[in-house]
């Protein structure tokens, strides 16, 4: 999993290059979702988004021996319940990259 030390280098090199080459982050900060304080909003990304692979829940996460290393899961909540950040917006910007992509080879 992600540790909290570290976060520049918390993915694996496989979602490193595809968070790369679709350039999530940069459609982060479009979208509007930033955070001012606390843990950024790349990091709280990336760790909610390598549950998925990892096969995990946010609770079991928490309760297993390494779960002290980890953002609260008030943190994460209100993370991905806040009012002013633009879900559908970013993930409107994240579906148009691969296009763009296929475009340009297209030519």
């Amino acid at each position: 999993m992600i540790e909290h030390n570290d976060q520049n280098n918390q993915l694996t090199k496989v979602l490193r290059t595809v968070f790369s080459e679709l350039e999530m982050f940069k459609h982060l900060r479009n979208a509007g979702i930033t955070k001012k304080f606390g843990f950024k909003a790349s990091y709280l990304f990336q760790l909610v988004f390598c549950l998925i692979f990892h096969q995990k829940s946010w609770f079991t996460l928490l309760t297993s021996k390494k779960g002290d290393r980890y953002p609260a899961k008030d943190a994460v909540y209100r993370f991905l319940n806040h009012s002013k950040f633009a879900w559908r917006r970013f993930l409107t910007l994240l579906s148009i990259m691969p296009f763009k992509k296929w475009m340009r080879l297209r030519m």
